[in-house]
Parts: C-alpha cells; sequence; structure tokens
C-alpha cells in the first residue's frame, strides 16, 4: 500500500503528470474544469473536438462528456440542429433526453411495453411485474428463468415483429374491482400488489393491440408502427429483487436503449465507450492515483503521491 506522501515535483513534471486527467468529472475533483490544449488532445485525441468556450470543456444537458461524435443538447438546441434524429450542424449527432422530447420519452414507454410482449409470448410463464422509461431507455422486470444475451437477441428480434404490425396502442379507465377481476384471470400475482399501489382512481390500463395490457399511467406512442425498430436495442439482462427488497424473489431485469433515429443509438453507443474510457476509477487505476481496498470500506479511496497533487 502506497502511504499519502507529498514528493518534490518540477512544475514541468506535475504538468506531465497530470495532464491525462485534467478533464476528469467534477463530481470526482470538485474543481473548475479549466484545462490545457495538451490535455485535451491526449484524453480526446488528436482528431476530436471537444467543444470548448473560454478554454472550458462544455458539458451539454445531463452528459458528463462531449465528443464530436454525439452531444446531449436541450429541445431548443436539436430545432436549431434542424429536427429531430438530424446533426447540430458541425457533423455530431443530436442526443434529445426524455426532458427534452416528450416524444422520445413515449417511445421509451411504448418500447418498455412491447419488449414485455415479446418476453411474454417467448415465455409464457414469465410474470410481468415493473416496467417504464428510463434516463437512456427503457426496462421492465420478470419473474422468469434466468436469461441470456442469447435470449436478449431472440426477444429483440420478436419486439421488431410486434413494432412493425402497427399495434394501436390505447388506454382505458376502469374501477379497482374491474381491474383486480382482470388480474386474477390472468394469475398475475405482481400485477395484484401493484394494483394495492394504486391509491388514485379510476385504475388507467394500457392495451397494445387486443393481446396485451398492463396498469399503466402512459404517456406512450399512439402505435408501435411509429418506433424505428432499428433504433432500439436491448442492452443487458440483471437480477434485481422485487421492490428492491433481498427477502422477496429475484427477478430478471431487462435494460434497453431506443431512440427517434437509427444514427442516435449508434452515437449513444460510442458516447458509452468514450465516458467508459475517461471513467475516474479506471483513470484513477491507470495512472496511479489512487486504489479502493473493499476492505477498508466500500468506495474509500486511497490516495497515491500522484493522486495527492491533483487532489490538491
Amino acid at each position: 500500500m502506497k502511504l499519502f506522501v507529498l514528493h518534490p515535483i518540477s512544475t514541468a513534471a506535475a504538468t506531465a503528470t497530470l495532464s491525462p486527467i485534467l478533464t476528469l468529472s467534477s463530481t470526482f475533483f470538485p474543481k473548475p474544469r479549466f484545462t490545457q490544449t495538451l490535455a485535451l488532445r491526449h484524453l480526446f485525441g488528436a482528431d476530436r473536438k471537444p467543444i470548448i468556450r473560454n478554454e472550458r470543456v462544455r458539458f451539454c444537458g445531463s452528459a458528463a462528456v462531449a465528443t464530436s461524435d454525439a452531444v446531449v443538447v436541450r429541445e431548443e438546441e436539436e430545432e436549431r440542429g434542424g429536427g429531430e434524429g438530424k446533426g447540430d450542424g458541425e457533423g455530431r449527432v443530436v442526443l434529445p433526453t426524455n426532458e427534452s422530447s416528450e416524444t422520445l420519452l413515449r417511445i421509451r414507454h411504448a418500447c418498455a411495453h412491447g419488449m414485455a410482449v415479446a418476453v411474454q409470448k417467448l415465455y409464457p410463464d414469465a410474470e410481468v411485474t415493473i416496467g417504464s422509461w428510463i434516463e437512456s431507455g427503457f426496462f421492465y422486470d420478470f419473474d422468469m428463468e434466468p436469461l441470456t444475451d442469447k435470449d436478449l437477441k431472440r426477444i429483440k428480434k420478436e419486439m421488431d415483429r410486434i413494432i412493425g404490425r402497427n399495434l394501436q396502442l390505447t388506454r382505458e379507465e376502469v374501477s379497482r374491482e374491474e381491474a383486480q377481476k382482470r388480474i386474477l384471470a390472468l394469475n398475475e400475482p405482481y400485477k395484484v400488489e401493484i394494483l394495492e399501489s394504486i391509491k388514485k382512481e379510476p385504475i388507467t390500463i394500457y392495451h397494445i393491440g387486443d393481446e396485451w395490457w398492463d396498469l399503466c399511467a402512459g404517456p406512450h406512442v399512439e402505435s408501435t408502427g411509429t418506433i424505428n425498430r432499428k433504433a432500439v436495442e436491448l442492452e443487458s439482462v440483471t437480477g434485481a429483487y422485487w421492490r428492491g427488497d433481498e427477502k422477496r424473489p429475484m427477478l430478471q431485469r431487462i435494460y434497453g436503449t431506443a431512440w427517434k433515429s437509427e444514427e442516435q443509438p449508434k452515437a449513444y453507443l460510442h458516447f458509452k465507450e468514450e465516458a467508459m474510457r475517461r471513467d475516474h476509477r479506471r483513470l484513477g487505476q491507470d495512472h496511479d492515483l489512487f486504489s479502493i481496498q473493499d476492505e477498508a470500506g466500500g468506495g474509500v479511496v486511497f490516495w497515491h503521491p500522484k493522486g495527492a497533487i491533483v487532489r490538491t
């Protein structure tokens, strides 16, 4: 274990040491994000052009990093860029957010339901629990057998078929008694618990075509045909306890991402890869800045000499 010791170091040596990590996230190093051209070229690559204003890296929207290929913007910036799914005039793909685009939020919510339909078609014994849109896409939890990446490909293929059928998404209001009657007929115990947690009436239900429904407040797109199949991807599957309680059943949570145009998920994937490449935990290890010892407690940082320079 290296101790927290400050060693004498020249200005030139300090610059050489610090340049690769000068643009680390401000959430880890709460200092102004002023930087140098040398550091930017090292971190972004000589062929990349981060958005810079007054020698400061511009962090757009909720993004942690801006690159020359993907940038998160607000709705007004998207409009100036030429509309949904188009560039911003500088060769970059616009990535809208749920807050900036209600259309995107509706697409993602509908994708969550469409995925649930696909899962229950392929795995009839799967029980639906809770799903919705999230910051970069959507998710749904299922009580079912463990899934693999190969299963995700099957589900995506079935999901594409459902989208291609252009099924209508319709809203229905029913009484609590009617909702419970329908749930019991489906033998879906998780929905009974969800229904009990809903305090407002009437109870709202959303249908996909005439073959599937779920308790839902919306909103959704009008039909699955408005979703661009090439702008939807299933990303991963993880375990998640029902209601976050480790004493309750372990569910299968499927994560997906959905966008307006097929260029956007490609830019989003690139954006994720770049963010991972500049993740402070990875850079901290790669540049011998700090270490995290699990036996000392989760998240406890032990600074190395180089890291101490950055910290101070």
